[in-house]
């Protein structure tokens, strides 16, 4: 199980932080988040970033991805 809560300016929807809970590893995950905050990126950018994958055993998409499209959904909903 992992519990993700994404941080992100509504107004210029630039990405702030992240809460990361899992019993897996995680800190690439984190990695990630803290190069995203560095780079200035945005939700819409976190949404479909390009992520290694494994088509016989993974997902197109990683978590982070699907958090971030679930995010700018939300933003869509609440225009």
């Amino acid at each position: 199980m992992l519990t993700i809560v994404l941080v992100y300016d509504r107004a210029n929807r630039r990405i702030l932080g992240a809460q990361l809970f899992s019993k897996h590893e995680v800190a690439q995950s984190a990695n990630t988040i803290s190069v995203c905050i560095q780079n200035q990126n945005t939700i819409d950018n976190l949404a479909y970033v390009d992520m290694l994958f494994q088509p016989n055993y993974d997902q197109p998409f990683n978590y982070l991805n699907l958090v971030a499209q679930m995010a700018v959904a939300q933003e869509k909903q609440a225009q």
